[in-house]
């Protein structure tokens, strides 16, 4: 009963942050808050934040069962693979943390930024470089320990992040138009190419 509390709270969490993210559901919120809009991603990211703590409680109180003995040969390949997982996940948190958590509403004298397409750095070789990065650390997690908790885990993640990039590829095209079909042209979406860039 335990896999099955994880993965609905994985769904729950996923449709959740769906939900929240909708430009539909921004603009109403818009509507109703007017001059306090600017508070609804920092409360959204708490929000957020609080179900994600949930969700990893319940993970780690689930006594792992093993789906098979792992060799020191994966063991090895999980540890290698990390450590370039964490550091894209580094950089792009780094990169992106103001803008994705809101607190640069608290900050003083904060530059307004214009919209632009990043395309330089991690960018260069891979669309998505945080979800990449993401994806990377967990499967890492599960070839370290292939129980059963972290494949529901894993599997929710990854299928989350699917289809979480299928709809902000559409809002992208949409506020970058031919400039972004012509960039998913050339880098992939989840993927990494590091060769063949122009």
């Amino acid at each position: 009963m335990q896999y099955v509390w994880l993965g609905i709270l994985w769904v729950l969490f996923g449709v959740l942050h769906s939900v929240f993210a909708a430009t539909r559901v921004k603009q109403r919120a818009r509507g109703i808050m007017q001059n306090n809009y600017r508070y609804y991603r920092p409360v959204y990211s708490l929000f957020a934040t609080a179900n994600l703590v949930v969700v990893v409680w319940l993970h780690f109180t689930i006594t792992p069962t093993l789906l098979w003995n792992n060799v020191i040969a994966e063991k090895i390949v999980a540890a290698m693979l990390i450590v370039p997982a964490l550091v894209i996940m580094g950089i792009s948190i780094k990169k992106y943390f103001i803008d994705l958590s809101g607190i640069d509403v608290f900050l003083k004298n904060r530059p307004v930024k214009s919209l632009h397409l990043e395309q330089g750095g991690l960018h260069r070789y891979i669309r998505h470089p945080l979800y990449f990065g993401t994806l990377l650390f967990v499967w890492c997690i599960f070839l370290w320990q292939p129980s059963i908790s972290n494949l529901i885990s894993c599997a929710c993640i990854t299928a989350y992040t699917i289809i979480g990039t299928w709809f902000e590829e559409k809002k992208l095209v949409a506020a970058f138009g031919n400039e972004y079909v012509l960039y998913a042209r050339r880098v992939p979406m989840l993927v990494p190419v590091f060769f063949n860039r122009h």
